[in-house]
């Protein structure tokens, strides 16, 4: 069987932060709309969301993540391109 890994782009703030977990990396940055931009990846997990937070999301964001300028995804070749 060949190993699984899992890409999801998601709307879902509760989910985002279910996939995520202290094993892979989250970056993040705030866009001008007052909503935000966040990539979670490990080895084998991509997941990106797009949108508003609760306050209680903001700070675990905050605390856990890595904020950063600039967030591009590129689903085909399976690269994620940051700036800091």
């Amino acid at each position: 069987m060949k190993d699984l890994k899992l890409t999801a782009r998601i709307s879902d703030e509760d989910l985002f932060f279910k996939l995520a977990h202290s094993l892979g990396c989250t970056l993040y940055r705030f866009v001008g709309d007052g909503s935000v931009e966040i990539v979670y990846f490990s080895g084998s997990k991509l997941v990106y969301y797009k949108g508003s937070l609760s306050d209680e999301h903001k700070q675990s964001l905050k605390a856990n993540g890595w904020e950063v300028k600039h967030i591009e995804v590129d689903e085909d070749e399976g690269h994620v391109k940051i700036e800091q």
